[in-house]
């Protein structure tokens, strides 16, 4: 099976049966975790309960926060086997599918013994290896594979999650086979002794990661005392030294309990039928009475050695990253405090913020602000701070200018800022993007366990729905000089013009070299003292990007999508959507020729950047309103997405802004521009030589067929000899020779979606050109035959090998003979992706990371198939992908000639498999606007 080890938190329990509620699943907030910690399942974004909030009344009387747009319906059930399950009936869904999560996790493995480290992940993978009823191998992803659907599930320290999704005809049977796997596993040794290799092979794929680098640091700094002190993931070494077989069915005994499990099902289906399927499938899962696993206590307790503590360690990323840790909870009371606030006012990047200070003074790149959050053990806030190559050197002032600005807050922050705040996570909450299929049963069987009554169960800010200054001033209170540790990341102290500690410790697991020390005592109390105090500081002031007008304009009888402008040079369509009050204006400027230069190219990059860099003031306090734009180098020019509540004056004012900014971008200071501008390209540009192998591919790929694609490293060798008078006047020359393609999409009639765009045609106007143009690159076209490319890991302290096989197919067209091609292409890329996962990794162990899919480059598309991981050599990888592409394609013509037990002719089969291919498709989580 599938699986996973992250650090990902989850979440309570409460009692329910039969309540039918509707909310809507929560989205995601500006201050979270990001990367590799993954998705922080507590609430940062979303709240209910306010005044000026829609809520709706159900049967039972409870007020339930109903998001405006939801069609889905919803009911809480509880099973009397102490199951918790949310059933969701969704009738434009596609897939059907189910995420169960367990309230235990990795902090248990201890419980089992010291030696069994690793046990609950190994669990976690064990759990799909056959059951009584259902005794194959690999049953139920075999069974997902032939029926459009996929499984996986992972580990993190207090929770295990599992999920899978599939066709909604075929959901019955899948969690028939799913609910066996947790009633009667069957712990085949010789099946799990094989996937021991499987978790060595995730584990070698993360070592590299400088997030995996930086949690293991983190870990070692904790009291070893404290379960989450302890290596979590296991690897073979580990396994080969203790009988894990005996101790999973142990530990499945022990903890594998229904009154820890909570459990979503979403379907297609009525809600009544899948009530009645649920009940059926899990009422018989046992029932051991358990209590939750709590570890309540402070990793890094006060007046110890494991608290201000600094410690700088190597990760080979190419910027340095400053992380300042403040332990904020570590009992069931100070876990229930309301920290948005905390949270969005500190990383706040408005004019006068400590974000935007640091900056203007040259120091940082970006402050991000967050939390480490371990439901039944501790919390964490943490402030990440990407510094430029100046910050790296002044860290102790970079600190003491966030306390000042922490200080600011304890004196400034009102009700009124409060009530903006939570205004604000109302707006999102009742007009948020409907999140994808996957992300549901990921997380929402987590959040369940962290409400204190299914009420809450998708919004469980109701619980925060009143002003408690009481509750900020003790998270505040928390971010003191005396509670705080250090760390620091990045490459090359030893060649830094500043002083570093040698590097004498040694992280043997993630193969980081590192040194902890002490905060020195000099440092505490300089940032203690009264005197140097920044000044300049403020609160941000009120946003003038919240939106008043949320309604849902009546659809349109005009045919859609319809070209609304059609200009020599510009172009622009429209598509009406009523599903939720927003717009979107995507557009695409082409620039001919531009990329035959590499030192246009990196004129464009910079320019972008620089204009980015201008808008960043702003543009953060609209982005805090759902208002977010993006700007991207693409090979024929740059895009630019606008996006925002579809209120007219003030998405008019946003497109406004942003349109006049990349026009006629004003100049920034010379130290923002060298550390916000060129650096951060320069690093961007860089990075992909510090990436993983397949992603090291990809970037080979393009510079391997496309013309006119240049290595990364001569666009750098332009990069840092720009001077920002040249980017600006170089930037302004290549904009003058334009051809703009523009979507206008949302809830947005044609009137307002033509002004929109007639605005966008105005503004380059006289840059326009007044005769089409289309972008003419041209692409590498290969014989027939095997071409072999061998390239060493742009990485060289990279253990990975990875193969990448593409193959060149056809120029796309939008008809003809071409398309078709397009079309199955696409199809086999869909179809092909689960079984080349079971046999190249689940079967043969030949890697962590296997995948298929399809690529463009310019007109040409190219299938392509890739297997990374560290056991074995490059030529034995390569051997066994040929081979199963060739057994693969027998496969095919058996499956379209004679078809399956359950389709018994090639036509069913394909016709089946098609429409299962379809709807998978059709549930990525990719908008319309997404096309242009």
């Amino acid at each position: 099976m599938k699986g996973g080890y992250t650090p990902v938190p989850q979440a309570n329990k409460d009692e329910l049966d039969g309540e039918t509620v509707y909310p809507k699943h929560r989205g995601k907030s500006r201050s979270y975790w990001r990367c590799f910690y993954g998705i922080v399942l507590i609430a940062l974004g979303i709240g209910a309960g306010f005044a000026a909030w829609k809520v709706k009344e159900i049967h039972s009387n409870n007020i339930v926060a109903k998001p405006l747009y939801d069609h889905k319906l919803y009911k809480a059930i509880k099973l009397h086997n102490g199951m918790h399950i949310l059933l969701i009936e969704d009738k434009e869904s596609l897939l059907s599918g189910i995420g169960l999560d367990l309230q235990v996790g990795s902090m248990s493995d201890l419980s089992a013994g010291p030696q069994y480290l690793g046990l609950a992940h190994y669990t976690e993978h064990a759990m799909y290896m056959g059951s009584k009823e259902y005794p194959r191998f690999n049953e139920l992803a075999n069974f997902l594979q032939t029926h459009g659907g996929n499984d996986n599930a992972f580990t993190t320290q207090t929770h295990t999650n599992y999920y899978f999704y599939v066709n909604s005809r075929s959901i019955k049977h899948s969690i028939q086979i799913f609910a066996a796997s947790f009633r009667s596993p069957l712990f085949d040794p010789s099946v799990l002794e094989g996937e021991k290799q499987a978790i060595q092979n995730e584990l070698e794929k993360d070592i590299p990661q400088t997030g995996w680098k930086k949690f293991s640091i983190l870990k070692l700094m904790s009291d070893p005392d404290h379960p989450f002190h302890r290596f979590n993931v296991g690897n073979k070494e580990i396994f080969d030294s203790a009988d894990f077989v005996t101790k999973i069915r142990w530990f499945y005994n022990k903890y594998y309990s229904a009154n820890l499990m909570n459990a979503v099902i979403l379907s297609n289906l009525p809600l009544q039928e899948i009530e009645m399927m649920a009940r059926k499938e899990f009422s018989t899962l046992p029932n051991r009475n358990i209590t939750k696993p709590t570890f309540f206590s402070n990793p890094y307790p006060t007046e110890t050695k494991y608290i201000n503590q600094f410690t700088v360690y190597e990760n080979g990323a190419l910027t340095q990253e400053l992380e300042l840790l403040f332990p904020i909870a570590s009992s069931e009371e100070e876990m229930k405090l309301d920290h948005k606030l905390v949270l969005t006012i500190l990383g706040d990047e408005s004019q006068g913020t400590v974000t935007s200070h640091l900056r203007d003074l040259g120091y940082i790149i970006d402050l991000t602000v967050s939390t480490l959050t371990f439901p039944e053990s501790f919390s964490c806030l943490t402030i990440q701070i990407h510094l430029t190559s100046t910050g790296s050197c002044n860290v102790r002032k970079i600190i003491r200018t966030v306390f000042d600005y922490i200080d600011l807050m304890k004196r400034e922050i009102t009700k009124s800022i409060w009530e903006d705040n939570f205004n604000l996570q109302g707006i999102r909450f009742n007009y948020h993007d409907e999140s994808d299929l996957k992300t549901l049963l990921k997380t929402m069987p987590g959040w369940m366990s962290s409400a204190s009554s299914p009420r809450y169960y998708l919004n469980n800010q109701l619980v925060h729905s009143k002003y408690k200054r009481g509750d900020i001033d003790r998270v505040l209170n928390k971010l003191n000089v005396n509670n705080l540790n250090v760390l620091q990341g990045g490459a090359g102290f030893d060649t830094m013009l500043c002083e570093f500690p040698s590097l004498d410790q040694y992280d043997t697991t993630f193969k980081t070299k590192y040194h902890s020390s002490s905060i020195p005592s000099s440092w505490i109390k300089y940032w203690q003292s009264e005197d140097h105090k920044t000044e300049s500081l403020s609160i941000p002031d009120k946003n003038e990007f919240i939106p008043s007008d949320f309604t849902i304009l009546p659809l349109s009888k005009l045919p859609q999508p319809s070209i609304i402008l059609d200009e020599d040079g510009f172009k622009a369509y429209w598509k009406q959507d009523s599903s939720l009050p927003k717009s979107y204006v995507n557009c695409k400027f082409f620039i001919p020729d531009f990329s035959k230069d590499p030192r246009l190219v990196a004129i464009l990059r910079l320019y972008l950047e620089l204009v980015s860099e201008s808008l960043d003031t702003v543009t953060y306090a609209a982005s805090t309103a759902e208002y977010r734009y993006s700007l991207s180098p693409v090979s024929e020019g740059f895009k630019l997405r606008v996006e925002g509540f579809s209120d007219t004056d003030t998405f008019y004012k946003f497109l406004k802004f942003v349109v006049s900014a990349l026009r006629d971008p004003p100049a920034i200071t010379e130290m923002r521009f060298k550390y916000q501008v060129q650096e951060m390209v320069y690093d961007q540009l860089n990075k992909i030589y510090k990436d993983q192998p397949f992603r090291q591919g990809f970037y080979l790929a393009r510079l391997f067929y496309q013309s006119y694609s240049y290595d990364n490293s001569l666009i750098n060798s332009h990069i840092l000899k720009l001077k920002q008078q040249q980017v600006l006047e170089g930037g302004r020359e290549l904009l003058k020779k334009l051809a703009v393609k523009c979507f206008v999409f949302g809830n947005v009639d044609v009137r307002e979606a033509l002004n929109y765009a007639q605005f966008i045609r105005d503004e380059f106007l006289s840059h326009v050109m007044k005769s089409s143009y289309s972008y003419r690159g041209t692409v590498v076209v290969l014989p027939p035959g095997r071409w072999i490319w061998q390239v060493p890991v742009l990485n060289p302290t990279e253990t990975n090998n990875c193969i990448f096989v593409i193959n060149q197919i056809t120029a796309r067209t939008v008809s003809g003979p071409s398309l078709r091609k397009n079309i199955l292409l696409t199809l086999l890329a869909t179809i092909m992706k689960d079984p080349a996962y079971a046999t190249l990794r689940t079967q043969e162990q030949l890697g962590y990371t296997v995948f298929t899919g399809t690529l463009k480059m310019l007109s040409v598309d190219y299938f392509y198939l890739l297997l990374q991981g560290s056991h074995y050599t490059p030529e034995v990888m390569m051997k066994r992908v040929v081979e199963f592409m060739h057994s693969y394609k027998d496969t095919l013509v058996e499956l379209v000639a004679n078809g399956t037990a359950e389709h018994p002719s090639g036509e069913e089969w394909f016709s089946t498999t098609k429409q299962e291919a379809i709807n998978l498709l059709l549930s990525r989580p990719e908008s319309q606007v997404s096309c242009c």
